[in-house]
């Protein structure tokens, strides 16, 4: 069985993350597996580059900017606009996709000029897709403004074009996909419960089988490793209980949060937990004003380097507003450490309150400073938490479990294709 994975970048963020991890996983499996992908970080056997340096460098900046010149013109934007992708412009990637060798096409994140939807109803099957975010199964949204389920219908009015019109970018995007969708009837994959139930209610999917299966993690890979080692390998400080923070972007991005964990680390500290250290990953700067010290440990690049972050932390805290099933919810669970975070989207799929971590009220930072100081300031609950985590992750996310449960899903889709 030949598989073929589509995505945008190789490696640049958690979608890119969770679809190389996969076809890693498939590959270890004896599976013939490539990756497909308009942006490679580097040279990777079994990675094809779709398109050449011309392609890359000139023509998709340029689709991608008149597509954005586009909304900006005849569209506002709300104070903290999601990230969003009305994409209508030109593609070849179809035709390079549908040229290569494939038994299944498996898409994962394929949007800031990938595949337009016009481009994606062209794609030859069978074709299965994960979700990573809600774009498959909205009118352009990548996460809806919290509230809205006008994607339900048929978009329109869109919360994040600031649109009072029914006939706007969101509801026109919604039907060309509708008609691509109807086209290739794709398998959608959920990684979380939450953006599965989602997307059986949405009216862009329509006759299309929604499956559950989670994100792949290698837990040989993500597993704990000697605090001490970690914080000196890191130049962190060995004193002090340390909380983790880390998001691409992550200090910059409304939907991580960042701005509830500095709200909730003020009262951490006006709490008395004077020996807290914050770290934080995925950014080397903050703009706000913070009481306290802060380290910054920039973009690490490679699994080692994560783990021994996860592992050097004695709590990862997530403050998402809105999220799929976060990697490194996963990957700090497989490293034993606890996590407080709010129950939005996956991450109740993770996080067990009071058993591996604690999910405060959502998007209440005096809720998340109460998680954190419980944790804080108990050694023991925390080290119970940290390993009834890990044992979560080793019995229902690890790396043989998620990929066999693809590759079923692979056989079930041809044999359905041959009836």
């Amino acid at each position: 069985m030949k598989i073929l994975h589509a995505t945008t970048y190789e490696n640049m963020g958690g979608a890119a993350v969770a679809a190389n991890r996969l076809h890693r996983g498939l590959l270890a499996a004896g599976m013939e597996s490539r990756l497909a992908t308009a942006l490679p970080s580097n040279e990777t056997p079994q990675v094809v580059t779709l398109g050449g340096k011309a392609t890359r460098r000139l023509l998709r900046p340029l689709v991608a900017n008149a597509e954005r010149m586009v909304a900006e013109l005849f569209y506002s934007r709300p104070a903290h606009p999601a990230h969003t992708s009305f994409s209508w412009g030109p593609s070849l990637q179809h035709r390079r996709i549908n040229a290569l060798p494939q038994n299944i096409l498996h898409l994962h994140w394929v949007t800031d000029g990938f595949l337009a939807p016009w481009a994606l109803g062209r794609l030859c099957g069978p074709v299965v897709w994960t979700m990573h975010d809600t774009w498959p199964f909205t009118g352009g949204c990548h996460y809806p403004s919290i509230g809205c389920e006008r994607y339900l219908d048929c978009c329109g009015c869109c919360p994040e074009l600031c649109s009072r019109q029914e006939q706007d970018l969101s509801r026109l995007h919604w039907r060309l996909k509708r008609k691509a969708i109807e086209r290739i009837r794709p398998v959608m994959i959920s990684p979380s419960r939450a953006f599965a139930e989602h997307a059986a209610r949405s009216g862009l999917l329509v006759g299309c089988r929604v499956e559950h299966i989670p994100n792949v993690i290698d837990t040989d890979v993500f597993r704990p490793l000697d605090k001490a080692l970690a914080r000196e390998l890191l130049g962190l400080p060995q004193n002090g209980v340390m909380l983790l923070f880390g998001a691409v972007n992550g200090a910059s991005d409304h939907r991580k949060g960042f701005d509830l964990l500095c709200d909730a680390l003020q009262m951490v500290f006006a709490n008395g937990q004077h020996n807290a250290v914050p770290v934080v990953f995925g950014a080397s700067e903050s703009d706000a004003a913070l009481p306290f010290p802060m380290h910054f440990l920039g973009r690490l690049h490679d699994n080692l380097t994560l783990a021994l972050a996860y592992s050097a932390a004695d709590v990862f805290v997530c403050p998402s507003r809105q999220d799929n099933l976060p990697n490194t919810v996963l990957e700090s669970l497989a490293c034993g450490t606890p996590v407080v975070a709010f129950p939005v989207g996956g991450i109740p799929d993770m996080v067990e309150h009071g058993v591996s971590g604690y999910l405060a009220r959502p998007y209440e930072p005096e809720d998340l400073a109460r998680g954190l100081v419980e944790l804080l300031g108990n050694a023991e609950k925390r080290q119970r938490m940290g390993e009834t985590g890990r044992t979560k992750i080793e019995r229902e996310f690890a790396m043989p479990i998620i990929v066999k449960r693809h590759i079923a899903l692979y056989e079930e889709v041809l044999e359905a294709g041959k009836q």
